[in-house]
């Protein structure tokens, strides 16, 4: 009888062990959303402080269910009537402003880039209707165009005025193949089970990764990247700002371009591509069609395309910064560029970012130019001669980071990531020229105050007229 009762036991669990397997086979094959769901915890247990998995119930469920079977059977051109980003989410909850995937962030994900939601009444035009949500108050995933879902995390990042809402989800095995094995673009839909009505994803996008070497074959020195801040009609300092930091190390460039309403950016870049292909990328940050306007007039969604240059450019970028186009990063002697100041004194440290500190260089007269700065056709870096005598200590200044020890980014400063460090004052500065189109008064820069420094000038003018000649082939 004993032995008997212990058959019979052993029968028991070896047929549940049958049961078991056979099950999670048929999830896995016929649910891969039930399968992505269930695994969640582990595969984001890692996640930093203020991301949260959301939407668990078996209503949800059944609703992303019933979503992904349609999204599957859609033809790859078929007409779905569901709003492409940029653009205004189908529920009117977000508003997105663009898309990318990354390798490096938090593992292998898809990025979705939002306004923040106290700022959407302010940025969508006053006759288009909105509900904005934050982040804790929606249940959001992601379906891929085979049908496969995978959960997304939210993050409302706020700082002063530096708002901006990020939204991730991890690529499915079948997005992750699409896009890094066989270079693909991928269609991914933005789904909500927020409010239980909704039977088709609120939003799509269409996500590829930026291709083509930032460094030569050849080199062994570690990729500078470079990305502008959203410009304003001001390609025509873009040149000598290239040619500047291409001297001192800087290996792609990034134009985020708002407004060309002349042509002359089209014609520069055009150029750069025949001349140096790859060196020179253009997104365009317009949504004009849109109606949007920037909830502070004085930029144009700066904070948001600081979060879209790390994740388009933080996987080919050991270092990355975004500027404008009247700062220029400047190595002090001993170094002749920023690679050789950073890999010395940083080396293959695990940092997050190096601060650089503004040194303002100011018109001599605070209400007029002379006629040496009115001089449009010199280089700025020549135009400016006086310069305050102290670095700027109230703010204001910019930095370079590393995109794999970073997560969330300020105008002026990384916000979540390792440690910041302060480099030496006497061997890098940030040269900020206060002005290129009219006088302004800033800090240090008041009568008395300044000092005359030609060191930029004298160090770097000729050579960066030798490369603007080269590129234009003028010799």
């Amino acid at each position: 009888m004993r032995l008997a009762s212990s058959n019979i036991f052993m029968l028991v669990i070896l047929c549940n062990l049958i049961l078991f397997i056979s099950l999670t086979v048929y999830i896995n094959t016929k649910c891969p959303f039930i399968a992505t769901t269930l695994n969640i915890h582990t595969s984001y247990s890692s996640l930093a402080d203020g991301w949260n998995p959301i939407g668990h119930t078996l209503d949800e469920q059944n609703l992303l269910h019933d979503m992904s079977i349609v999204v599957a059977a859609w033809p790859e051109n078929a007409e779905d009537n569901i709003p492409t980003v940029p653009c205004l989410s189908a529920d009117g909850h977000l508003l997105v402003l663009s898309v990318g995937a990354s390798r490096i962030r938090y593992g292998v994900s898809v990025t979705f880039i939002t306004v923040y939601p106290t700022d959407m009444k302010t940025v969508l035009p006053k006759n288009i209707s909105s509900h904005p949500l934050s982040s804790n108050q929606q249940s959001l995933w992601c379906i891929f165009s085979d049908g496969s879902v995978t959960p997304v995390y939210t993050y409302d990042s706020k700082y002063g005025n530096d708002r901006v809402s990020l939204l991730d989800c991890p690529l499915s095995q079948f997005a992750k193949d699409q896009l890094w094995k066989l270079n693909q673009t991928i269609q991914v839909y933005l789904a909500s089970t927020t409010t239980k009505d909704r039977k088709i994803p609120i939003l799509k996008a269409f996500v590829n990764v930026p291709i083509g070497s930032v460094t030569s074959s050849n080199s062994s020195q570690e990729s500078f990247t470079l990305c502008t801040s959203p410009l304003h009609n001001k390609g025509k300092y873009l040149v000598q700002w290239i040619e500047f930091h291409r001297l001192v190390g800087f290996s792609k460039f990034v134009i985020y371009n708002t407004t060309d309403t002349d042509d002359y950016l089209s014609t520069i870049i055009n150029i750069y591509t025949q001349k140096y292909p790859d060196l020179v990328d253009v997104v365009q940050w317009n949504f004009s069609t849109l109606g949007l306007v920037d909830a502070i007039s004085s930029r144009y969604f700066q904070v948001e395309a600081l979060h879209d240059c790390l994740i388009r450019y933080g996987d080919q970028s050991e270092w990355l910064g975004m500027i404008d186009l009247d700062e220029y990063i400047v190595p002090l002697h001993p170094y002749t560029t920023i690679v050789d100041y950073v890999h010395e004194n940083f080396g293959r440290r695990i940092i997050g970012s190096i601060n650089l500190r503004s040194q303002f260089f100011c018109s001599k007269n605070s209400d007029s130019y002379t006629a040496e700065e009115n001089d449009a056709n010199r280089l700025t870096i020549e135009r400016f001669r006086f310069r305050a005598r102290n670095l700027y200590e109230s703010g204001r200044e910019k930095y370079l980071y590393r995109p794999r020890f970073v997560q969330y980014l300020s105008i002026h400063q990384q916000l979540v990531g390792l440690s910041k460090e302060q480099p030496s004052e006497n061997h890098i500065t940030l040269a900020h020229y206060i002005s290129m189109s009219q006088p302004r008064t800033m800090s240090g820069c008041g009568t008395n105050e300044y000092v005359k420094d030609t060191s930029i000038r004298d160090r770097f003018a000729h050579r960066v007229k030798n490369a603007i000649a080269t590129l234009m082939n003028k010799h």
